[in-house]
């Protein structure tokens, strides 16, 4: 069944590459009244370096090296990799913010005859960052990805100051296609009311919010947008990674 959705979500890639590439799959009633961010001068592979977030400006990048180890007996391998990163989002009225942030992943995997690699233990990727807004505090994001969409309901998501909530809900599909891609390509904010503000962290990336939403609410949001847009996930890192 993993081979299937892989090979699905090949196929789709390659259907819609030499067109216009559409949005991820939102919440369509958040849709038609949300305000889209236009998300311009982001890398589309290994993103770094400044890039326009609606009208903020994602500035002052750095990315650690990803940090491996790790050892194998016989057919047994168990990899840890972790990065550290750091920003600063500054808005047209003039205010930045700091955020800092951190990935981390441990794979333990049995390869058997065949050299077909099977995953021996629950091999959760996280992703954790966190800014302070001079109005609403200390905020944090956290999210815990099982790493296939197969896995999808043991994600787990939040962004929160301890008084204001919103869970981070993955997106696996892109707007009018059937077939999900088998890993994350965006992900949903949502509170108490539906949905707040999305953002897809595929392709150049894309960004939406309510338009009604404060101006300290959207700079929180814009901060954990961009903390996910600069998200390099680790597994592939770790998938290419020979022990000795």
């Amino acid at each position: 069944m993993k081979e299937y959705l892989l090979l699905a979500s090949l196929a789709g890639i390659l259907a819609f590459a030499s067109c216009s590439v559409p949005p991820m799959a939102v919440d369509s009633d958040f849709k038609q009244q949300a305000e889209e961010l236009p998300v311009e001068g982001r890398k589309v592979f290994k993103p770094n370096g400044s890039f326009r977030l609606g009208n903020y400006t994602v500035a002052n990048v750095k990315r650690g090296w990803v940090n491996m180890g790790g050892f194998s007996i016989f057919s047994y391998n168990n990899v840890k990799a972790s990065q550290q990163y750091q920003f600063s989002l500054q808005s047209t009225e003039g205010n930045e913010w700091f955020v800092f942030g951190a990935s981390k992943l441990q794979e333990k995997s049995l390869k058997d005859n065949t050299g077909v690699t099977i995953e021996v233990a629950p091999n959760m990727e996280y992703y954790a960052s966190h800014f302070t807004s001079p109005e609403s505090g200390q905020w944090h994001l956290l999210t815990i990805d099982p790493r296939h969409y197969l896995e999808r309901k043991k994600f787990e998501g939040e962004l929160s100051n301890g008084k204001t909530t919103y869970k981070i809900a993955p997106v696996y599909k892109f707007e009018g296609k059937t077939l999900p891609m088998s890993e994350i390509i965006g992900y949903e904010f949502r509170d108490e009311n539906g949905v707040a503000g999305a953002v897809q962290v595929v392709n150049n990336g894309k960004a939406w919010m309510k338009p009604e939403l404060t101006t300290d609410t959207r700079m929180v949001l814009a901060s954990a947008m961009a903390s996910l847009l600069l998200y390099d996930k680790l597994n592939e890192s770790v998938e290419s990674f020979e022990l000795n």
